[in-house]
């Protein structure tokens, strides 16, 4: 029987230590565009709940969430769909705030 990608063992470290936890859970996760999802998969998404202790990451992800959404409007706004060029670099230096 052939092994997939997530049965193999990730290759030893090069000091021959074992490999990093982390870096073993890294290489199992994959990335997806939102629009490639089906409903039902949002509605599952949406029904899912984070296991007690994890409250915090909430709060964080809804600020990162709420800054990426204003970053894209004032792009946006700044933007020529028209003509499809994009903000110029100044403008994109102003989103960030180093106060």
């Amino acid at each position: 029987m052939a092994e997939t990608d997530n049965q193999r063992a990730p290759p030893m470290p090069q000091d021959g230590r074992p490999p990093d936890q982390n870096q073993m859970a890294a290489r199992d996760r994959r990335a997806l565009r939102a629009e490639d999802l089906s409903e039902e998969e949002v509605a599952a998404i949406e029904a899912s709940e984070m296991q007690p202790g994890f409250e915090h990451l909430d709060a964080e992800l809804a600020s990162v969430v709420e800054v990426g959404v204003d970053f894209a409007r004032k792009l946006r706004a700044r933007g020529d769909a028209a003509k499809g060029r994009p903000a110029d670099k100044a403008f994109r230096d102003s989103l960030f705030d180093d106060s």
